[in-house]
């Protein structure tokens, strides 16, 4: 996936680039056919802000003893006030916040590229933590002029408010969304994982400090309460000490008692059995349902808030493997996740495990 962003993104010739991933050379410099080729990207003196994200590289690294990912470089970068940030004392760098006149994905898109230059290395392995290269040191300490590439602008379409889009503080909204990247990465999973951004905007529209308020947000079960309800309360009460709570015109109605969905009498006797020690193909010879249908009764009552074990559904090292599989797909869409898992597991299993994950 980062040599397809590093393919899109890049201002060199198509044909070199993709001769090169497969072994070979293109004996010119230009194939005179490609989009950069007739239309050569537009570039720019880039060496501040260059020498602003290796400065930053290199003084988290300093700091900390180790590299971290781009995202946090960028958070520090930006000065975002995150509680990743403040417990590891980033917030303290002489490069906190100096680059806050760029957009998040500017600066994004100028770590990749100096990937790309090989002035910072990205580390293999799942944490993808950036260092700089020798190339990257030695143009921190003699300043070289680094030409980098003018992103193309995208115009955004004038979008009309979605139905149903939920209302909040926009700046709360940002740090929670921070804390659930930080406890996702913690955690290995994706982030919608964690909470999906829905459960978000109702804690930034809300404001809650209790846990029976945390229990009332859409998305809160019993076992993310307990998981994750005192870091959220922790991240929403700071935020309070220094900022107003706001009121908000469109209110649809008051936050509520969450309410589980009903299973239905088939649904309820499926689960009975299986809570009772029964596999699923025992509950399938024994109901004379298909395999999908005794899944579908277990992934509702995953829905509704019901309580069951990965345990009964996947060894540990087949939690592991297929939560591996889901982190490198960024969407979650199954028929990828079962591509990656080499078809060894069906949809009605992956379904049950996202659910389970999710709730």
């Amino acid at each position: 996936l980062q040599q397809m962003v590093h393919y899109a993104e890049t201002r060199e010739c198509r044909r070199v680039t993709l001769l090169r991933y497969f072994g070979e050379e293109y004996e010119k410099s230009s194939c005179e056919g490609c989009d950069n080729c007739l239309t050569p990207r537009e570039t720019f003196d880039g060496t501040i802000l260059a020498q602003k994200f290796l400065s930053c590289v290199h003084r988290i690294h300093a700091k900390s003893g180790f590299g971290f990912g781009l995202n946090h470089i960028v958070d520090v970068l930006r000065g975002a006030d995150t509680q990743g940030i403040r417990q590891r004392g980033h917030n303290e760098l002489s490069t906190y916040g100096i680059g806050a006149e760029l957009k998040r994905e500017a600066w994004q898109a100028i770590g990749r590229e100096l990937l790309r230059l090989g002035f910072i290395e990205c580390a293999p392995g799942k944490f993808a933590t950036l260092n700089l290269t020798p190339a990257g040191r030695d143009a921190l300490r003699h300043r070289t002029p680094i030409t980098l590439t003018k992103q193309i602008e995208v115009v955004a379409r004038d979008r009309k408010p979605r139905a149903g889009a939920i209302e909040c503080d926009e700046s709360l909204f940002a740090r929670l969304r921070g804390l659930r990247r930080e406890l996702a990465d913690e955690r290995n999973v994706p982030a919608y994982v964690i909470f999906s951004d829905v459960s978000l905007r109702e804690m930034a529209r809300n404001y809650p400090t209790t846990t029976t308020e945390f229990r009332r947000i859409p998305g809160v079960g019993e076992q993310k309460l307990k998981d994750f309800a005192e870091a959220f309360l922790s991240e929403i009460k700071n935020y309070l000490a220094a900022n107003p709570r706001r009121t908000f015109s469109n209110t649809p109605e008051p936050l509520r008692r969450s309410r589980r969905s009903r299973l239905n009498d088939s649904q309820r006797e499926t689960l009975r059995r299986f809570r009772d020690g029964e596999s699923v193909e025992d509950i399938c010879r024994a109901r004379g349902f298909t395999r999908s249908t005794i899944y579908d009764h277990l992934e509702a009552a995953i829905k509704s808030g019901e309580s069951l074990e990965l345990d009964r559904f996947f060894t540990a090292a087949q939690r592991e493997e297929i939560a591996s599989a889901f982190r490198n797909v960024a969407d979650g869409k199954l028929a990828d996740v079962r591509s990656l898992l080499h078809c060894n597991y069906d949809y009605d299993e992956l379904r049950v495990f996202r659910a389970l994950a999710a709730h």
